[in-house]
């Protein structure tokens, strides 16, 4: 097996790709010694691309030399990236500003928190009813 495929190699298909949309065949071949690679480490990463988010169209003539080629480029599964630190930013900033209006709001918010409460208060009150009322059912029947 291969050594590890250096970060800069790997970063540089990452950005590729997501400038693209997509990496295909052409740019593996591109950036990587694929004559000197087996199929298990160009398994790996395509693994490795499409778990940062880079979907690899791949057709069978990179994985096998006696393959034929496939009629239209493969799909691969959808990964959902995580967040990046400029996004985790925007949400917290966001945040900020909900929380000055909420609390400017409280008098507003409060009768319906009372009315919330009252709410599950009954709920809770009609919940021992029912459980009273099985109680007394057993009881009588003597189950």
């Amino acid at each position: 097996m291969q050594p590890a495929l250096d970060s800069n190699t790997l970063d540089r298909l990452i950005a590729l790709g997501r400038e693209q949309g997509h990496l295909t065949n052409r740019d593996l071949e591109d950036n990587l010694p694929i004559a000197s690679m087996s199929a298990e480490d160009i398994a790996l990463i395509v693994v490795q691309l499409e778990e940062t988010g880079v979907p690899v169209e791949l057709d069978d003539s990179l994985v096998s030399p006696n393959a034929k080629p496939s009629p239209g480029p493969v799909r691969s599964a959808e990964i959902i990236p995580f967040p990046d630190r400029a996004a985790a930013a925007r949400m917290k900033q966001r945040k900020a500003p909900l929380q000055k209006a909420a609390a400017s709001n409280a008098k507003a918010v409060e009768p319906a928190g009372r009315k919330s409460r009252m709410v599950h208060w009954a709920v809770a009150v009609a919940g021992l009813v029912v459980l009273a009322l099985l109680v007394g059912i057993v009881k009588m029947l003597g189950v």
